[in-house]
């Protein structure tokens, strides 16, 4: 499939069945309730029932976050086997049982370029720096007092962890996308968690296909998050329309252009 028709289809297919995006919507307005539910338990510390309504309001934001994160995946499932196929139905004990598994794959995935950007802070002192920078801050209420030599060691320890962190980071989220639909045609997080195979398969769809497919993925995503910003700055109404309308809608297409690009390793 060409990339163009690949986003076209891509972009149509979230509407082609409202009621289940609308569903998908009102479990992100569910989410979103919780979330800020936890948020006023968490400011409101001192009570203990704030602190019980903090305590219920994590998990269950925690297990509608599973059940969506889940979904998705099953979305990109339904993809890899048949294109033609609509949106997947609700199975919610399989829907959180896959979030669960995208959740652990995504830690596998982006604990090693955590690792690595630890260490290579450490190794360049960046924490020392941090500290130094912070004391100074705090007993003379600014930074500007610091040594130039300690300004220009830290700002250079600082860019070196940036850089290394924002290559790292690219690189295994590019993985991570791939393997996200691994474990969605496999459903086996030992396959998922290759990177040989994972590698094996951009290979298959072509590096120069992927990339391309990541820019224009990455500039539809922009306008979204553009037209997001205008609808939410509409009072109330704006906040619910995005999570019940664009917010689905937004998941669907990506996980619908994710299983897509990723057939290109079975032609």
């Amino acid at each position: 499939m060409e990339i163009i028709e690949l986003f076209k289809d891509s972009l149509t297919y979230p509407t082609k069945d409202w009621n289940k995006l609308l569903i998908f919507g009102v479990l992100f307005i569910i989410a979103g309730i919780f979330g800020l539910l936890q948020a006023l338990g968490i400011a409101l510390s001192q009570y203990i029932a704030a602190n019980i309504l903090e305590i219920i309001s994590a998990i269950i934001f925690i297990i509608v976050g599973l059940i969506i994160y889940g979904y998705t995946l099953s979305i990109v499932r339904t993809t890899v086997k048949d294109t033609d196929d609509p949106l997947p139905d609700f199975d919610w004990g399989k829907n959180f049982i896959d979030g669960i598994k995208l959740a652990i794959l995504h830690i596998v995935y982006y604990i090693i370029p955590v690792i690595i950007t630890l260490i290579v802070a450490y190794a360049t002192g960046a924490f020392n720096y941090f500290y130094q920078l912070a004391i100074l801050s705090a007993s003379t209420g600014s930074i500007q007092t610091a040594p130039e030599s300690l300004v220009a060691s830290a700002g250079l320890s600082f860019l070196t962890v940036f850089i290394i962190a924002a290559i790292l980071f690219i690189i295994f989220g590019l993985l991570f996308l791939i393997a996200k639909a691994v474990l969605a045609e496999t459903e086996s997080l030992g396959a998922a968690a290759n990177f040989a195979n994972v590698f094996k398969k951009i290979s298959k769809i072509g590096w120069g296909t992927y990339i391309i497919w990541l820019i224009l993925f990455a500039i539809i995503l922009i306008v979204i998050g553009i037209i997001t910003t205008l609808i939410n700055a509409i009072p109330f109404i704006g906040a619910i329309i995005v999570l019940l309308i664009v917010k689905s809608y937004t998941e669907i297409f990506s996980a619908r252009t994710l299983g897509l690009i990723y057939n290109e390793s079975k032609e």
